[in-house]
């Protein structure tokens, strides 16, 4: 047999699956050798005319395909090599489930889930409080000599003007700084940051922005200085006009007493004006403080600024504040309901504006407490400020308290406050 035949035979065994070592009458290591020749040799012998012993050609065959078969023959043993597409049929060595996973490397990468650090805290809001502000408007009230009241007034005014240079003009300062520091927290440690979410950066972004906007002069957290400004204005106003009547300026005549402490040689002549003055200085040691200045500072600095405090929602001084209309020689000898009243009656006289216009007014709640407000001047400034002189008048048990003042109102403005 050649040994053409003798591959072409052991082919033909390799395609069947069925063949014996003693069938070809070979051995096995010449089979190996013949073998690995046919399989060497060039696929396209594989499809020509092959000669055969008898002197005939035969076509091989051209179904077989050499690169998917690889068969080694030892002994009686068989040991065949499946080819990659023998794996993928049914039956084979690979089972269906084997044959639909993908390979690991076919699948798509998911990173692992990562939880965002929490976002940075804002810093604490500046505060005004109530501690700071000179409570000092009335503490002449005590005081028995109009020269010592006069004095008093004084060192109350200074203590205002420094509150306000000191701490509302500092006040101004730390929420600009705070406003800064809202702006470099965003910027440093959140924008462009990758492991916080774009949801999470907008979020707070939006949130930087409405504190930012808060913090603007007429925002909400800017309320309780507008409060405290105003009410410094309203309390220097009062105290500017409470210092000309103790000293007779401003139009206010002197009073009788003035200086009877320490001129006494004028009040020797007689008597009757040293004892209406001692019996004005006890009167005046029970009257300390109005009635309601203790909530209103509370309602300021307790941050209700509302129609409690006598203040709107953004800190403007409104018609109701009674500490803004009434003088503390009369609002500290009436109760609260009655300081109402009082302040009412003004605020009649005020619309009105007119000179002679009269508003009186009686207690709710006392008999024999009544009292009154007359406008008895009327002046127009050239640069349209308006000021109303006006005279309240208080009777308690038959005791008549009577008090001029001065309320005006800058071109503009509706609002009258007491002022010099």
């Amino acid at each position: 047999m050649s040994k053409v035949q003798a591959a072409l035979s052991v082919m033909a065994v390799g395609v069947t699956g069925a063949f014996a070592t003693g069938a070809l009458g070979l051995s096995p290591d010449p089979v190996v050798a013949e073998v690995a020749i046919a399989m060497n040799s060039s696929t396209a012998c594989l499809g020509c005319n092959v000669e055969t012993g008898d002197g005939q050609k035969q076509r091989a065959m051209s179904s077989v395909r050499p690169a998917g078969l690889s068969v080694a023959i030892h002994g009686s043993r068989q040991f065949a090599v499946d080819s990659p597409d023998s794996q993928a049929q049914p039956g084979g060595d690979g089972t269906p489930d084997d044959r639909q996973a993908p390979a690991l490397d076919d699948k798509a990468y998911v990173p692992p889930a990562q939880v965002e650090p929490p976002l940075p805290e804002l810093p604490p809001v500046p505060q005004l409080l109530q501690q700071d502000y000179p409570d000092c408007r009335e503490d002449h009230l005590h005081l028995a000599d109009p020269h010592d009241k006069a004095k008093n007034i004084n060192a109350c005014t200074t203590a205002l003007d420094n509150y306000y240079s000191g701490v509302l003009t500092e006040y101004r300062e730390r929420m600009n700084q705070y406003q800064d520091e809202l702006s470099r927290i965003y910027n440093e440690k959140v924008a462009g940051r990758m492991e916080y979410s774009a949801a999470s950066r907008d979020r707070f972004y939006q949130e930087i922005m409405q504190e930012h906007a808060n913090s603007d002069p007429d925002g909400a957290n800017m309320a309780i200085y507008r409060a405290a400004e105003q009410l410094y204005q309203a309390d220097r106003n009062y105290l500017s006009d409470r210092y000309c009547y103790n000293t007779g300026c401003g139009g206010y005549p002197v009073p009788e007493n003035y200086g009877y402490t320490y001129v006494a040689e004028s009040l020797a002549k007689t008597d009757k004006p040293k004892k209406k003055a001692r019996e004005k200085s006890a009167d005046n040691k029970s009257c300390k403080k109005s009635r309601g200045r203790g909530g209103l500072l509370g309602g300021i600095f307790g941050s209700v600024v509302g129609s409690v405090a006598g203040l709107d929602d953004v800190g403007t001084l409104i018609a109701g504040a009674v500490g803004a209309v009434l003088v503390g020689e009369i609002a500290c000898k009436l109760s609260q309901d009655e300081q109402e009243k009082a302040a009412e009656a003004t605020f009649a006289v005020v619309e009105q504006e007119e000179v002679g216009a009269v508003a009186k007014w009686e207690s709710p709640t006392r008999g024999g407490v009544s009292g009154s407000s007359t406008v008895t001047a009327l002046n127009t400034e050239p640069n349209g400020r308006k000021c109303l002189t006006i005279t309240d008048v208080a009777i308690i048990d038959g005791e008549e308290t009577r008090i001029s003042k001065q309320m005006c109102r800058a071109a503009g403005e509706s609002k009258y406050a007491i002022t010099a």
